[in-house]
């Protein structure tokens, strides 16, 4: 199984000299297992992905919408794939609300909001809305998937392939003194932790002049390095940088949770993760 990061950012794209190491592309995540092509989010970073998948044509491929907030699904309108007829595209995503995966994502390309109709595209794509204790089955892959604590709901992903797994969990706000024990339990064991670690503690809890976002549904690093050891997790990836957060910024957070967590690293645009090499993958900042 291996991943590589298209879009680390959270909330909304910040392109800047300052940001341009990590990278400014809002969440999209590439997982091949074996011949088969996973693709969590459709955030800004998944025009990129496109581009490099227009090499591969035709196209089949299954993507996992964690939930479908702007920061997420703001790039599928630019994904080229889905303008290539032969394509085929198997798409899940659910939310608290009493609406489809697939009228959320046609509603966004709808007039007054967007030009181009989601009837234009030349791929087939499938629908499909899940819900917790759902798992969806590829070939040589199971996905099982926990719900998390974020306004309008998400889910993480629970990936394995060939004894290997991978759990994706952004978008999580923690709750004080009760861990999430649906995500520790899906993460038991697993070889890598994707977590969403937008917030500072100052930042989350409102300390040293800064106000509080609790209720924001997002979570810091501490907290993913607790999730990771209650889980005996292998390595854990930071994900998700606030858009305030330069490089020199997530530098920093990597550096305390290295001091924390050895075997962990902050997320950027183009790491390449393979679930069969034991090593962390070579850091930004190295």
């Amino acid at each position: 199984m291996k991943i590589k990061f298209w879009g680390v950012r959270g909330s909304i794209p910040s392109g800047s000299p300052a940001t341009a190491g990590v990278g400014g592309n809002t969440t999209c995540v590439e997982i091949r297992c074996g011949n088969e092509l996973i693709i969590i989010d459709t955030g800004t970073g998944v025009r990129n992905l496109g581009i490099s998948l227009m090499k591969e044509m035709p196209l089949r491929a299954t993507i996992l919408f964690s939930h479908v907030h702007w920061d997420h699904i703001q790039g599928f309108p630019f994904f080229a794939p889905f303008f290539v007829p032969g394509n085929e595209f198997r798409i899940y995503g659910g939310t608290t609300l009493p609406t489809s995966i697939k009228d959320i994502l046609s509603q966004q390309m709808k007039p007054p909001c967007f030009p181009v109709n989601i009837d234009l595209f030349g791929a087939k794509l499938f629908y499909q809305d899940v819900k917790p204790g759902d798992s969806i089955e590829g070939n040589g892959y199971k996905i099982t998937l926990a719900p998390l604590y974020h306004p309008n709901g998400c889910y993480a992903y629970r990936i394995e392939h060939k004894g290997k797994a991978l759990v994706f969990s952004t978008d999580c706000e923690h709750l004080e003194d009760k861990p999430n024990k649906n995500l520790i339990e899906l993460c038991q064991g697993a070889d890598t932790l994707i977590y969403d670690a937008q917030y500072t503690e100052d930042e989350y809890y409102g300390l040293n002049g800064q106000f509080s976002r609790k209720g924001w549904g997002h979570s810091t690093m501490r907290e993913g390095i607790k999730v990771a050891k209650a889980a005996d997790v292998k390595k854990l990836v930071l994900f998700h940088h606030d858009p305030s957060h330069d490089d020199n910024f997530i530098k920093q957070i990597e550096a305390e949770s290295r001091q924390l967590f050895p075997r962990s690293i902050a997320a950027y645009e183009g790491l390449q993760i393979d679930l069969s090499q034991d090593a962390l993958p070579k850091s930004l900042f190295d």
